[in-house]
């Protein structure tokens, strides 16, 4: 048991390398799977950030706006697996943010000690895949740029249309993906379990979504989960966590469930 519990665990790590920007020799540039482009305004919470080493920016993950200082992201992003990064890039109101005269599009760069990751992450469990990156002043909200609303306390989202958006994979350093998006549909938890199949202890905080041909995959980590509001809001329900057989269409994904850390975004969110 000893064993196949560590096979497991080598394998969430090679999945969450998959997840994010590690290069590899036969890697292309990928986004999220059968994606559409996304308009100008349609997702105004997303956001995406790079990571400052050694002088070089390198692409890393993607997140959620939920306060004029506060971005929801993966703990999996910041917790220096990479490298000791100095500063983050964070792009807010962007489509295409190669392009630096976007309309709506905006950069803010924080120092590196602007975050929090949840205190009892852990690679090897997957578990409490959650962290804040806290801006330095208030963001100024317009068509472009706005918050997701947070779910109420203990809710499930089974079975409920979804959408999840992000910039994806993108080779090397420079980012020039358009955003992209897709529809899912969430699954509960009994059935997510009973698909995977797996030894490892299958944890509350965790969302699915049912496999599908549209998905995320390389880069798309930290970014958002999002149910639509009648009033075109959106409350932002998962966080991209990981995914087992290497973003494989037969298997579910898995994200943080928001819902389940409302109390500890409260404690480490200072919003007026």
């Amino acid at each position: 048991m000893e064993s196949l519990h560590h096979r497991w665990q080598l394998l969430l790590v090679a999945v969450l390398f998959c997840l994010c920007n590690v290069e590899s020799k036969h890697s292309q540039v990928e986004r999220i799977i059968n994606g559409e482009n996304a308009r100008p305004k349609q997702f105004p919470y997303q956001v995406f950030y790079d990571i400052e080493i050694n002088k070089h920016w390198i692409t890393m993950c993607g997140g959620t706006i939920i306060g004029k200082r506060t971005i929801l992201t993966a703990a999996h992003c910041l917790d220096g697996r990479f490298g000791d990064f100095e500063r983050i890039k964070i792009y807010f109101g962007a489509v295409d943010k190669s392009k630096s005269t976007e309309t709506g599009q905006q950069i803010v760069i924080v120092e590196a000690g602007s975050y929090v990751i949840h205190e009892d992450w852990n690679l090897g469990k997957m578990s409490n895949d959650i962290a804040l990156i806290k801006l330095p002043t208030d963001l100024e909200f317009n068509q472009y740029i706005q918050p997701a609303k947070l779910p109420k306390p203990n809710s499930l989202h089974v079975d409920k249309n979804a959408i999840v958006s992000g910039w994806g994979r993108v080779k090397g350093f420079v980012t020039t993906e358009h955003l992209q998006y897709t529809k899912v549909k969430t699954i509960s938890n009994e059935k997510c379990k009973r698909i995977f199949n797996f030894d490892m202890k299958f944890l509350s905080h965790w969302l699915c979504v049912a496999p599908n041909e549209k998905r995320t995959c390389k880069g798309d980590s930290g970014g958002p989960l999002a149910e639509r509001n009648p009033d075109g809001s959106s409350t932002v329900i998962g966080i991209v966590s990981f995914k087992t057989s290497l973003c494989s269409a037969k298997v579910p994904t898995i994200f943080t469930r928001v819902s389940y850390f409302l109390n500890w975004i409260a404690q480490h969110t200072n919003e007026s």
